[in-house]
C-alpha cells in the first residue's frame, strides 16, 4: 500500500468509509474537530472569558491563509462562503452600463450569479459555452472587446474538474488591463494556489470542501492596490479602525481587507480553518497534488478498463481531484443508495459520477469506488 499524503489515521471517516466526495462536503480531521470541541466548551464554560482567546486567533490564520497562498495579510478577509467573495467584488466595483465581464456557462451559482445580476445595471455578460469553450487567452483574444472590464473562472470546475490556466489567464488580463477574480473553492486544499503567479486581483474560497474545515467560513484575496477602490458595500461596526470606540461613527474604515469583514466572524470557524490549513501545509500541497493526480490516474484508468465511460477526459495540464464519470444505464437513485450502503463517498447526478478524492485516501479507496460503479458499465 502507497504511502498517503496526509495521515490516514487523522480522518476517523477512513476508518469505514472509502470517502472521495471532497469536492461536497470536506471530512473533519481529527485535530480539527478536537479544536472545536475545545472552543465551544470554553464559550460553554466562560463566556466571554472563554470566546476573547478564540477571536484573537483571527489574525494568526489570517497571516497562515496568506503564506499559503503567497500573498500579504493585510489583503485577506474572513466571510462566510465563496459567494461572499464574489458579491464583494461585484457590488464593490463602479460598474458603467455597457461594461463587460466574461465567464463560463458552467460556473457553479458562487461564481455566476453576483455577476449575471449586475445586467440590471447595465453590465454585459459574456458566457462561453463550456465544454467546447474554455476560458482561454486564445479564447479571450476571439471575444474580448475595448468595454470588456472583468474576467471571472474557477481554478476547477465543480461538475467536471476541468483544471482552468488560471495562470495564463492571469497574465492575458493584466496584459490588456482587465480585472481577474478567481474562485479556488474546488481547487485550493489538493492543488497549491499563488496569487502571485496567477496575477490574481481577487481570490475567493470557502473552507468547507478541500480545506477540510467547517461551513460558514471562507477568505478573499484583494490584491493590495484594489482594496480603496472597491466601494464598502459590505462595511460595518468591524469595518473600522477601532471598532471597539462603538460611538465614534466619524472613523476611518480600517485599511486592509479586513474592511469588508463587516460584522462578528464565525471566530470558532476561522480558528478551525486555521488548525486544517497547517495539517495540509505541513504535508505540502505539492504532494497532496501529485498523490491526489495519482489517485485520479487509477480511477481512470479502473473506470475504463471496466467500460465505464470517462467524462473529464482532459489532457495532463487540465487535470485535477475532480473526475466525472459516465453513469450509464445505471439509475441515480438506486446507485446512489448502492453507494451508501458500501460506504462509498461519491456524488450521482443526471449528468454522471463526479469522483474526489483527498490526500489521506489511498488505492483501496479508488478500487472500492470502482466496484459500486459496476452498474455503469456500458453492455
Amino acid at each position: 500500500m502507497k504511502k498517503t499524503a496526509l495521515e490516514r489515521a487523522l480522518f476517523p471517516v477512513a476508518s469505514e468509509w472509502a470517502y472521495c466526495d471532497h469536492a461536497a462536503v470536506g471530512p473533519l480531521p481529527r485535530p480539527t474537530r478536537d479544536a472545536l470541541v475545545e472552543i465551544f466548551d470554553a464559550q460553554m464554560r466562560l463566556g466571554k472569558n472563554g470566546m476573547a482567546p478564540i477571536e484573537a486567533r483571527r489574525d494568526a490564520v489570517r497571516a497562515q491563509v496568506a503564506a499559503a497562498i503567497n500573498a500579504q495579510p493585510g489583503e485577506i478577509a474572513f466571510m462566510r462562503s465563496s459567494s461572499d467573495g464574489a458579491l464583494l467584488v461585484a457590488n464593490g466595483i463602479e460598474w458603467q452600463p455597457g461594461d463587460e465581464i466574461i465567464l463560463a456557462d458552467d460556473e457553479f451559482g458562487a461564481n455566476a450569479y453576483p455577476w449575471l445580476n449586475l445586467r440590471r445595471r447595465g453590465v454585459r455578460i459574456n458566457l462561453a459555452k463550456a465544454p467546447a469553450e474554455r476560458v482561454t487567452p486564445a479564447f479571450l483574444d476571439g471575444v474580448a472587446t475595448e468595454r470588456t472590464r472583468l474576467v471571472a473562472v474557477s481554478y476547477v470546475g465543480f461538475n467536471d474538474g476541468y483544471r482552468n490556466d488560471i495562470a495564463g489567464v492571469g497574465r492575458w488580463c493584466k496584459q490588456h488591463d482587465v480585472l481577474f477574480a478567481v474562485d479556488a473553492m474546488q481547487g485550493f486544499g489538493h492543488l497549491p494556489l499563488d496569487v502571485r503567479a496567477c496575477a490574481a486581483d481577487f481570490a475567493y474560497c470557502g473552507a468547507a470542501k478541500w480545506l477540510l474545515s467547517p461551513h460558514g467560513v471562507s477568505f478573499v484575496f484583494v490584491r493590495r492596490e484594489l482594496i480603496e477602490e472597491l466601494l464598502p458595500s459590505m462595511a460595518s461596526w468591524r469595518s473600522v479602525v477601532d471598532p471597539m470606540n462603538f460611538l465614534d461613527y466619524e472613523q476611518a474604515l480600517h485599511p486592509d481587507a479586513q474592511r469588508f469583514e463587516g460584522g462578528s466572524l464565525n471566530y470558532p470557524g476561522v480558528a478551525a480553518l486555521g488548525v486544517s490549513l497547517d495539517l495540509l501545509v505541513r504535508a505540502g500541497l505539492e504532494d497532496i497534488e501529485r498523490h491526489v493526480l495519482g489517485l485520479r490516474a487509477r480511477l481512470v484508468d479502473g473506470a475504463r478498463r471496466a467500460g465505464i465511460g470517462v467524462i473529464s477526459d482532459f489532457p495532463a495540464h487540465a487535470c485535477s481531484g475532480i473526475v466525472l464519470l459516465d453513469r450509464g444505464a445505471a439509475d441515480v437513485e438506486e446507485l446512489r443508495a448502492h453507494a451508501d450502503a458500501a460506504k462509498v463517498g461519491i456524488t450521482v447526478r443526471e449528468v454522471g459520477v463526479r469522483v474526489s478524492p483527498h490526500g489521506y485516501n489511498d488505492e483501496e479507496d479508488v478500487d472500492r469506488v470502482l466496484a459500486v460503479l459496476e452498474p455503469c458499465a456500458q453492455s
